[in-house]
């Protein structure tokens, strides 16, 4: 995929799909997300690669806040969850505040308990 770059804060968060050869993320903006600052900010606490997330920065959390997550599951699929881990965005997304219901159905994944 383009350059192998898929970001999705949902809450996206996941909050939030980003970075492939089909989507502009310079200015763009998805769901509620600003994708440039979610990729630039939060990419290193939902990323597949290393040990778990530590808590997320101010700077993430304020770009998590106003996600639509209903709006930003609707695009996690597969492909998406094959470059982030959904257990770390959703423990981001909680961290910085967003209310993820238990059982709630993001794309393929279903949010654990809190």
């Amino acid at each position: 995929m383009g350059s192998g770059r898929i970001t999705i804060m949902v809450v996206a968060i996941a909050f939030f799909v980003m970075g492939s050869d089909n989507v502009n993320v310079v200015t763009a903006q998805f769901c509620g997300a600003n994708l440039s600052g979610l990729m630039n900010e939060c990419q290193r606490y939902v990323s597949n690669a290393g040990p778990n997330s530590p808590p997320p920065s101010r700077s993430c959390c304020a770009l998590i806040r106003p996600i639509d997550v209903p709006c930003a599951c609707r695009y996690v699929s597969r492909d998406v969850t094959n470059y982030i881990d959904m257990d770390k965005v959703v423990y981001v997304a909680r961290s910085c505040g967003k209310k993820i219901p238990s059982g709630y159905k993001c794309g393929s994944y279903t949010i654990p308990a809190a």
